[in-house]
């Protein structure tokens, strides 16, 4: 056989066991750590070089690695470090002679996109054509395995944010508690970027001021403790960024510090972020990326979902699951904010029922009570109205909030039709069972009230108040029973869709004069 043909096989048989070692290193691991120690391994095995570098870069879900053989230094350290740079960032493959020594950097890189490169130096040769080839086929090797060990890790990266985002759901429902819902981020938080101290910050309700509500260490809350004051410091530049902010090699007390600014409609509310201590090391891309899906996570898991319960919670009882429904449909509205606004409101009463209720059973006139007051709920919130208040057989309803609605006039007036029919069905099944028939008085006024959340910080109450709540609640009192009293605003804005007769007019407790109401007989028309 030939030499040339001899060396050639030779040459083939080198290259496809190289090839075939970096393979089967490939398919027996998920570590990029691992795989660049085999593939040192594996290239020392084969070339026998004086200086071995395997360096990438800090890329998605693949932390930068440095691997380092080294049995000889060049003398042009800075030439090196240049080749290295402009391998790094501009994918240059270069080769550096000094006498007899010859050092090779080579980019790698897959589909344009580079990785990181390879450093391989010899102290008394240059390398070969045939060391060449072999350099070149093992680093196309090392790139493709490269680029799939990335997307791999890619893949358990999102799936450990879900599976983290996941926890962080269970975590804050099961703490109904604002302050504990807290607690349970921040321990998933520091579970998760390993830091030695995490902590929340939020803005005061004066919003001139970040505060700890949530900290890994009571001391971070001292504001004369030195780590305390140096991580507001850094929240605060977190914020003046509006992003993200890793930084490292701070000063004697902090050594690294990741930061995200928590956003809610748009707005920074505080500051989710963790630190370690001076001779620890920083934090990775891959807790950089963890940091960021807790704290989105967060803002909606923890700020504004437990803000729409809060407002499911305080308004089920006000309206119907349609309406809160609508609401939370219905964003930037703060309901909660007291304010002033055009309503029409509804007193309804049981004309003698306190009389009543002193004849008959305890049992009884709680039935009695009980159905009476389902049953004109039902009807007003199916309406849209909002329920107001009990105060014993008296009903206190308004419409046009907490949802604005521009008829809340002649809604008021259709719902208390409504109800005057659904009542007498009742009357007429209380008579069949021997009780007595307890008719109702409806009294209805429309105007400016102030409504909100209203109240003491021990009990709040979704309420109106205002001189014409006050004037429903005289109509409702001088309203016969079977009788529905408007006042003569919720006319003028009915009268075209209603039978009504005008009454005398009306002296009423508390109002110097006289009041002219109208007795409601029938609804004409519904549209406007």
């Amino acid at each position: 056989m030939p030499e040339q043909l001899k060396h050639e096989l030779s040459l083939c048989h080198r290259e496809l066991r190289a090839i075939y070692d970096l393979d089967a290193l490939r398919d027996t691991t998920d570590s990029t750590e691992t795989f660049l120690n085999g593939c040192a391994t594996i290239i020392r095995g084969v070339l026998q070089p004086d200086l071995l570098q395997l360096i990438t870069l800090d890329l998605e879900d693949c932390p930068a690695q440095n691997i380092t053989i080294e049995r000889w230094r060049p003398n042009d350290a800075a030439g090196l470090m240049l080749a290295l740079t402009n391998a790094l960032a501009g994918g240059e493959t270069t080769s550096l002679q000094e006498g007899d020594a010859e050092i090779i950097v080579r980019s790698l890189s897959v589909k344009g996109e580079r990785l990181g490169v390879l450093v391989l130096g010899s102290a008394d040769h240059h390398w070969s054509v045939d060391d060449r080839r072999l350099i070149d086929a093992m680093c196309s090797q090392i790139d493709s395995a490269m680029a799939g060990l990335r997307l791999f890790q890619q893949v358990q990266s999102r799936n450990r944010e879900l599976e983290t985002i996941y926890r962080l759901d269970r975590l804050i429902d099961a703490t109904p508690d604002f302050d504990q819902g807290l607690g349970a981020a921040l321990g998933l938080l520091s579970e998760t970027i390993g830091a030695t101290w995490s902590f929340i910050m939020l803005y005061t309700a004066e919003e001139h001021e970040l505060e700890f509500r949530a900290a890994s260490h009571d001391d971070l809350a001292d504001p004369n403790s030195q780590v305390s004051q140096v991580l507001r410091d850094l929240a605060r530049n977190t914020v003046d960024q509006g992003k993200m902010v890793r930084r490292e090699q701070i000063d004697q007390t902090i050594g690294s510090y990741i930061g995200v600014p928590l956003i809610l409609k748009n707005q920074i509310i505080g500051v989710f972020g963790g630190a370690n201590p001076p001779g620890m090391r920083g934090f990775s891309i891959h807790e950089v990326k963890m940091l960021n899906a807790i704290a989105s996570q967060m803002d909606t898991a923890l700020f504004e979902d437990r803000q729409q319960r809060h407002i499911r919670e305080t308004f089920a009882r006000y309206v119907s699951p349609d309406v809160v429904d609508l609401m939370l449909r219905t964003p930037g509205n703060d309901y909660m904010n007291v304010h002033r606004q055009q309503l029409s409101m509804l007193f309804s009463d049981m004309r003698g029922f306190t009389t009543v209720s002193e004849q008959l059973p305890a049992d009884v006139v709680a039935r009695m009570l009980n159905e009476h007051l389902s049953a004109m709920t039902t009807i007003i919130r199916n309406a849209g109205g909002t329920v107001d208040k009990f105060v014993g057989d008296e009903i206190v309803a308004f419409f046009g909030a907490p949802l604005p609605y521009e008829q809340h006039p002649l809604l008021a007036v259709q719902t208390a039709l409504l109800m005057q029919t659904r009542h007498t069905q009742l009357m007429d099944e209380w008579q069949s069972q021997g009780l007595p028939a307890v008719a109702i008085g409806i009294g209805i006024a429309s105007g400016e009230v102030v409504v909100g959340n209203i109240g003491s910080a021990q009990m709040m109450n979704y309420t109106a108040i205002g001189p014409d709540m006050n004037l429903a609640a005289r109509l409702c009192s001088a309203a016969l029973p079977n009788q529905i009293l408007v006042s003569q605003a919720t006319y003028d804005a009915v009268q075209q869709h209603v039978q009504a007769v005008p009454v005398a007019p009306l002296s009423l407790r508390h109002i110097s004069q006289l009041v002219q109401a109208y007795s409601i007989e029938a609804v004409l028309s519904t549209k406007a």
